[in-house]
């Protein structure tokens, strides 16, 4: 099988959301041979936001009810499984991703939302990270789904929306509802997950998704590695097995 790497860099300065900690990684200790001939070891302070770098955001985040989850209180069957990847790269920077646009993509990649085996994960390749990162408008104007197009996909039974984003939402702001797939994800008890990459070399095709957060009490956000697994022919029977059971 192959994998693919879907995780941005995370380092000092990496782009975040406005308004997030800035990113700051520094040396605390480096490598040292004692006069007894013994090492010391290296060691690296971290400083940053629970939504830095690639991320799936918790019910938390914009929940404030007391049933809100943070990220390690789920479970980590919600962040992997078949997935899909579909082009929206139509949407211009500050534009929405909508309805259309998602049945066109879903219709070139001949996604069966209704069949024995359909996807959970749908990851939208909108073109802005390889655009855009790692320089500041990584953080400017970038598409992101209308309500429209976010109940479109939790209809079909998908409950992890990734992006190559800083958030699932348009940037900046626009409409009269504020955040609605963020709304949508919060009401309907899916994830989104942001800042994801690479995601030219998966468009159109099936491939199994995971995106495992870092087990962080309270978080309203875990860091991901997100990796997927592209099948080799002898591997699509078991596959369709284990899709079946999700």
């Amino acid at each position: 099988m192959k994998m693919i790497d879907l995780s941005q860099e995370i380092f000092s300065g990496s782009p975040v959301y406005r308004g997030h900690q800035p990113t700051v990684i520094h040396r605390l200790k480096d490598v040292q041979q004692l006069p007894d001939g013994k090492w010391t070891f290296a060691i690296n302070g971290i400083f940053m936001s629970d939504h830095c770098g690639s991320h799936t955001d918790s019910f938390l985040h914009m929940d404030p009810s007391p049933e809100a989850k943070a990220i390690h209180e789920l479970p980590v069957e919600m962040f992997q499984g078949l997935g899909v990847c579909l082009d929206v790269s139509a949407a211009v920077p500050g534009g929405f991703i909508t309805v259309e646009m998602l049945e066109e993509a879903s219709e070139q990649a001949r996604v069966n939302y209704g069949g024995p085996v359909r996807p959970r994960v749908a990851l939208l390749y909108t073109g802005h990270f390889g655009r855009t990162f790692p320089k500041p408008s990584y953080g400017a104007a970038h598409p992101g789904l209308t309500r429209e197009a976010t109940l479109w996909l939790a209809d079909r039974g998908i409950i992890n929306i990734g992006i190559d984003c800083a958030s699932v939402d348009v940037e900046p702001h626009k409409g009269d509802e504020w955040k609605p797939a963020h709304s949508v994800c919060r009401e309907r008890a899916i994830l989104n997950t942001e800042n994801l990459g690479n995601l030219q070399e998966l468009v159109g095709k099936q491939f199994w998704y995971m995106g495992l957060p870092l087990r962080i009490v309270g978080g309203t956000a875990g860091p991901i590695r997100a990796v997927a697994i592209l099948p080799e022919e002898e591997d699509l029977v078991q596959w369709k097995y284990l899709a079946s059971l999700s």
